[in-house]
């Protein structure tokens, strides 16, 4: 984790100049307070950060971390939050050490270097002057706070920082709280879904994709690529953990929704071959094979011919001719 301190630490230089640039305007800046938890915890670090773009949170593959990134072009100021399980308990203050033992040898010149607690805060702040040929005067600040075994810190920058806007630092710090009673949002559960599918965890990605849909019911906050991914994991997660029959039903209810995505269909083909039903296989086939062009970026059209729910048919007369007649 000290390597990737020190690499944001010079990402958040880099960040910081190209920021200054044209205001955003208010109706732009209103965003919610944003949050960061991990699979299996009920709670939540939130931070108010009124005026910050951008808050998506990335999770770590391993889902034991989890990092946010946020901007403000009015006051040309960078958040960043990290929270993770560490591999002991301890205090704020032996968060601040481990994370500053890292921080204090990024190759940048640090100044007027100040260290401080503020309630359960453990607060280290410095002054970068310069940045290669650039005058930068940029104060940072990091906040380390700790819950058991998971350690976070929150660090805010500003380019051309000024006596007097220390205000701005503490407006945010004193948002930041545990919220004990925090909901995972739609996104979360996304995510948290997303994790488990990968790891083969199907039984815990049902359960967290269909939270999500639940919460989603309306199609309003995921957007319509992640939405067509979360229902399409769903349905395999249901087929790889044996459910065809819910498989089956999760694709047919994708298709009522979004009738021209090729992944719906083909994926419920599949469902029908590993039931043995061979007619509505070649069925769902024929409409995959229609919309094929209707697929997401990045994504490539599945072979029929090397896929395993299609294998007992690939020595049937009747299935191989019509599959001919689609390719």
């Amino acid at each position: 984790m000290k390597n990737q301190m020190k690499s944001r630490i010079v990402l958040f230089i880099i960040l910081a100049i190209l920021l200054n640039g044209p205001v955003a305007s208010s109706a732009e800046q209103r965003t919610p307070p944003f949050a960061l938890t991990l699979p299996g915890l009920e709670w939540a670090l939130e931070i108010g950060a009124p005026g910050f773009l951008s808050g998506r949170t990335s999770l770590d593959p391993r889902g034991d971390s989890v990092y946010l990134f946020a901007s403000n072009k009015e006051t040309h100021m960078l958040l960043s939050v990290f929270l993770e399980k560490a591999a002991r308990r301890g205090s704020s203050k032996e968060c601040r050490d481990f994370y500053w033992n890292g921080t204090k040898n990024t190759p940048l010149k640090k100044e007027q270097i100040k260290m401080y607690d503020l309630g359960e805060m453990a607060i280290v702040e410095y002054v970068v002057p310069t940045f290669r040929s650039w005058e930068t005067n940029q104060k940072n600040l990091f906040a380390y706070l700790t819950r058991g075994v998971y350690w976070s810190y929150i660090h805010l920058s500003k380019m051309k920082f000024v006596p007097g806007e220390e205000g701005l630092f503490k407006q945010i710090l004193g948002s930041a709280k545990f919220n004990d009673s925090y909901n995972p949002t739609v996104l979360d559960l996304y995510e948290f879904g997303n994790l488990s599918f990968y790891r083969r965890d199907f039984p815990e990605a049902i359960s967290y994709y269909r939270r999500a849909l639940e919460l989603d019911k309306y199609r309003k906050n995921l957007g319509r690529e992640p939405w067509l991914t979360l229902v399409d994991h769903l349905g395999m997660a249901y087929a790889f953990s044996g459910d065809f029959t819910k498989a089956k039903q999760t694709y047919e209810w994708a298709i009522s929704q979004e009738s021209e995505y090729p992944m719906f269909f083909y994926n419920l083909a599949c469902a029908c071959a590993e039931m043995n039903k061979m007619d509505e296989a070649l069925s769902n086939l024929r409409l995959a094979f229609k919309c094929k062009g209707n697929l997401l970026p990045d994504q490539e059209f599945p072979n029929p011919r090397s896929d395993s729910s299609f294998k007992k048919y690939l020595n049937d007369k009747v299935f191989l001719a019509e599959l001919q007649k689609m390719e």
